[in-house]
């Protein structure tokens, strides 16, 4: 099975850092890429491996920021994290993902590079997303 080393990783994703950018100022955007993803995710369970159980709380980054409810994060690891997710919806990558097996090897490193660089950031959305809070607005 290939293996995809954090050079390659960086470079795909680099590939996705722009359109990212653009995407994460559009909240319609955030929340259609993280539907898109989650459906992906569902489908495809099995052959994307361990970042089926890191890939959730990415999407709920970007849920809580397109609501406008989490907004902590740094802009730059908003966009790592959009670009990681567009990686991954996308068909044509560094492996496409319609080969057997292998197709997820490629969208694994780069979610993986993903939740190395933004690990803190995650901790902080996650404790605050366990923070019980008032519901003022019936959200």
């Amino acid at each position: 099975m290939p293996e995809i080393n954090d050079e390659q990783a960086r470079r795909g994703l680099g590939r996705f850092m722009k359109r990212a950018e653009r995407e994460a100022k559009e909240p319609g955007r955030l929340r259609k890429l993280a539907g898109t993803a989650g459906e992906k995710m569902r489908e495809h369970g099995e052959q994307i491996g361990e970042i089926r159980h890191d890939l959730p709380v990415l999407l709920r980054v970007m849920r809580a920021y397109a609501r406008g409810d989490y907004r902590k994060i740094p802009w730059r690891s908003l966009v790592t994290i959009v670009a990681g997710v567009l990686y991954f919806i996308s068909p044509i990558d560094l492996i496409p993902d319609f080969i057997p097996v292998i197709g997820y090897v490629d969208d694994a490193a780069v979610i993986s590079l993903v939740l190395r660089g933004v690990r803190g950031d995650l901790e902080a959305f996650e404790k605050w997303e366990a923070k019980p809070r008032l519901n003022l607005l019936g959200r």
